[in-house]
């Protein structure tokens, strides 16, 4: 029986060759797509659950909360890692991580004396346990021991083969940070799917920190591992006590105030626990990440919903094609039932023939995964691959049998259930309720691709106002020359030289590049005759900087050369707001501990200029308190200087400011006093727009499926449109003998898809508006949705449709009538 299914199967789908081609187009495009978003999604879902305990571990993470505000942070007091594994017994253990250090140059002299220097991006700090805890592989070495010493440094395979080739690199020492460290171990690489990455990890213990106990003041990375059957929230509902008993009195201390006061004034801190296998897509937005740009749960949800709906997209076409040639399929039901057939029978017969199709359409599926794989990853900066293993298999064949059934739906249960006597007397036709199926699925697959159309015009409205919004400043032909620390006292002489070179307009010294979050660091600040403590960002810079840059004053003034700015300090209008300054805060004082060695001193800061706030993060981030004090400061150093450049010829003025470089560093490094770091730049707006990178390539993605669930259907349409306009033929003929105009016939045929789409228009609006808003929502700074966008997509929608329909349409408008009518 199964055998005479499939070659009856066989022979309908040869006989009707272009409606086979049509659905197994669509299909394998539909269900290729499925399976490109499948492969990502499950990517970003696998992000650390390599890790054998992954189950158990918790980043132990700070919300600090504010009378007016609260800011999460992936930095956490240090001291907490000493007193959770003694306090709470469900706590296995503690690892503690600082960093990335990135943009080091890291020295190693080789066996024949050659000093190779290589500038390296990814360079953590970790406790001695971090391999017991962590499944990263040694390669060399004892997990227990490559970390136990203050010089010992593990570097990852490939990090080996750069510096050492075949060579054994136990035991060869590198130095950065102005100290040698010495390899113990050879990990793995990190893999890719994990929310942190090293090349280096060097010993870390508390000995690296300046104050051996502190419980305020954010530094370290905290992970635990908890035991066996620990329940996180219940330990997290202990955290509260744990502050009370330890950051309290370090509070009371610093501030001279009691801790029930401080908390009854709207302060606190609430420390959290993530799941480490939840890290990498976790929306909350919480600061000073191990990797600052995670993965977004919104995108791997739109892209799941995209996966189904183009799914559902192709299997439509199937059961529209299937609906417009039911007259013709009536008949072979028909002569079927009157020769014995039973119901049952139908079912499987027209169900075998979609399963048919589904299957040829999922091998022909995993030919375009694999064609257009290279072209994906490079999109989406991913290296998946397929792989097809008993899981992918069994899916694979899953999805082909649910689509295969879901395609054949139709036409299996609805056909098969004909009357016999009612189709062989030649009355059936095109019924009602045939037609109303089949437009209702037309709407149905245009209301899914004007949601598509406008989700991908919103997602390029946003890029667009990202990329062109004003932040505060001028942004434009800046130049930022990096790692001028190096340059020691020669960066004033470094930062005047260059501004001699023709084409340099002004130019500025600083501790941050903007746009930059790891670039500014938190401070804590006291306004005078307040209780209150508020941690705000922090930048250096120079008496030219806020000139160079275009910083607008609305109240007082920027630094000068003409005085000694150590002790003043200046506040963007968010900080002025949230310290309750007042509307003239010029003039008061701000206080701020700094802790050392010999114990916590307090320097206290004249504000001498309010700024307009500007965008110095994310567009994705509200404006938050800044603080910017002077590079005159005994704290600070120039990490850059800005150019601002008044000339075009970037290639010149970048040659003269290299030349100018090599002579100061050369300098300097002559006295022993810095590596031989090469010239290292990045135009501003450069920088600003690489931030932006994820946010562009998921709006890429999202671009590209939603024009292949459009063009799965028009295929679908264009199919649809050679079916009805075959219908039509005797009628197209009638009306043409009358006197119709061809223009008249194109018309009628577009008329019916018309009404459609404008159908599909009107339901899809509320929706995609809906959708695309909560989007928007996750950006501090976001554009709006006009009705120009639904207005764009509805007008595609229908221009798309239009050019589908028209070639069946013409071609039916000039035919010759009397062929049209024609017995057949």
């Amino acid at each position: 029986m199964i055998k005479n299914y499939l070659k009856v199967a066989f022979r309908s789908l040869v006989k009707q060759k272009a409606y086979s081609a049509i659905n197994i187009l669509g299909l394998s495009i539909g269900v290729a797509c499925c399976l490109l978003i499948v492969l990502f999604v499950s990517d970003e879902f696998s992000y650390d659950k390599f890790h054998e305990k992954g189950d158990r571990i918790y980043k132990f993470t700070l919300e600090r909360i504010y009378p007016n505000h609260s800011t999460n942070y992936a930095v956490v007091p240090h001291s907490f890692g000493t007193v959770i594994p003694k306090d709470f017994p469900e706590v296995e253990q503690v690892v503690r991580i600082q960093g990335p250090a990135n943009n080091v140059i890291v020295d190693h002299t080789n066996k024949k004396g050659e000093l190779t220097q290589f500038e390296e991006q990814n360079i953590l700090a970790a406790e001695k346990n971090f391999f017991n805890v962590f499944s990263i592989k040694l390669l060399q070495g004892d997990p227990n021991k490559v970390l136990a010493n203050t010089t010992d440094v593990v570097i990852t395979e490939k990090t080996a083969k750069r510096y050492f080739g075949a060579e054994d690199p136990i035991g060869k020492t590198f130095r950065f940070f102005n100290q040698e460290w010495s390899v113990t171990g050879v990990s793995e690489d990190v893999p890719e799917n994990s929310h942190f990455d090293f090349d280096f990890i060097v010993h870390w213990g508390e000995e690296n920190q300046q104050q051996q106990q502190n419980f305020t003041s954010f530094s370290v990375h905290t992970y635990l591992l908890l035991s066996p059957g620990a329940d996180a929230k219940a330990l997290e509902a202990k955290f509260p006590k744990m502050v009370d008993t330890y950051a309290a009195a370090q509070i009371e201390r610093d501030l001279g105030k009691s801790w029930a006061d401080y908390k009854k004034e709207g302060n606190g801190y609430r420390y959290f626990l993530q799941p480490l296998t939840s890290i990498h897509l976790d929306p909350t937005n919480i600061e000073y990440k191990l990797k600052p740009v995670g993965g977004s749960i919104n995108q791997v949800y739109i892209l799941i919903a995209v996966a189904v709906l183009i799914v559902l997209i192709a299997c439509i076409n199937f059961m529209n094609l299937a609906t417009a040639r039911s007259a013709e399929r009536a008949r072979e039901v028909g002569v079927r039932k009157t020769m014995g057939s039973a119901k049952s029978q139908l079912v499987y017969q027209f169900l075998t023939e979609s399963l048919i199709i589904s299957f040829i359409a999922t091998a022909l599926s995993l030919i375009i995964v694999e064609l257009s794989l290279p072209a994906f990853n490079n999109l989406a900066h991913k290296q998946l691959t397929l792989t097809f293993n008993p899981l992918i298999v069994t899916g694979l064949l899953g999805l082909a049998l649910v689509v295969g059934i879901m395609a054949g739906s139709y036409p299996a249960f609805i056909l098969s259930a004909f009357n016999p006597v009612t189709v062989m007397k030649g009355n059936f036709g095109s019924n009602a309720k045939g037609t109303w199926l089949r437009n209702g699925l037309v709407v149905f697959q245009f209301w899914i691709s004007i949601v598509l159309m406008v989700g991908t015009l919103v997602v390029s409205d946003q890029m667009a106002f990202m990329q062109k919004k004003e932040l505060g400043y001028n942004k434009e032909q800046l130049l930022v020359v990096e790692r001028t620390f190096q340059l020691r006292d020669r960066s004033q002489t470094f930062k005047d030289e260059i501004e001699k070179i023709p084409g340099v307009q002004s130019t500025a010294a600083t501790s941050s590049k903007l746009g930059d979050e790891g670039d500014m660091f938190g401070a804590q600040f006291q306004p005078e005759g307040s209780s209150e403590i508020l941690t705000t960002k922090t930048m250096f810079i120079d008496d030219d900087f806020a000139s160079t840059i275009g910083f607008e004053f609305l109240k007082g003034h920027g630094y000068s050369k003409e005085t000694n700015d150590s002790l003043s300090i200046i506040l963007n209008e968010t900080a002025v707001k949230t310290m309750g300054l007042g509307a003239d805060p010029v003039g008061q004082k701000l206080s701020h501990v700094i802790q050392t060695e010999q114990g916590n001193r307090t320097v206290v800061f004249t504000i001498i200029g309010v700024i307009k706030d500007f965008n110095f993060q994310s567009l994705r981030d509200k404006i938050t308190p800044l603080t910017i004090q002077s590079n005159e400061s005994p704290q600070t150093f120039t990490q850059y200087v800005y150019a601002r450049l008044n000339s075009d010829n970037y290639p010149a003025i970048l040659k003269q400011v290299e030349l100018k470089w090599k002579e100061m560093i050369s300098a300097t490094r002559q006295l022993g006093e810095a590596a031989e770091m090469p010239f290292k730049y990045q135009f501003l707006e450069d920088n600003l727009l690489a931030a932006y990178e994820a946010e562009q390539r998921a709006g890429t993605l999202f671009k590209v499926f939603s024009t292949l669930a459009i063009a799965i259907a028009c295929v679908g349409l264009f199919g649809l449109a050679a079916y009805t306009a075959n219908l039509r033929t005797k009628e197209i003929g009638i009306r043409k003998v009358m006197g119709a105009s061809v223009s008249s016939v194109i018309m009628l045929l577009t008329k019916e898809f018309t009404k459609l789409i404008g159908i599909a228009f009107l339901l899809a609006v509320p929706l995609s508006w809906y959708m695309m808003d909560n989007w928007l929502n996750g950006f501090a700074f976001r554009t709006n949705i006009g009705v120009g966008t639904f207005l764009i997509a509805g007008a595609l929608a229908l221009g798309i449709s239009w050019l589908t329909v028209s070639y069946q349409s013409v071609k039916a408008a000039l035919k010759n009538p009397v062929n049209s009518l024609k017995s057949e």
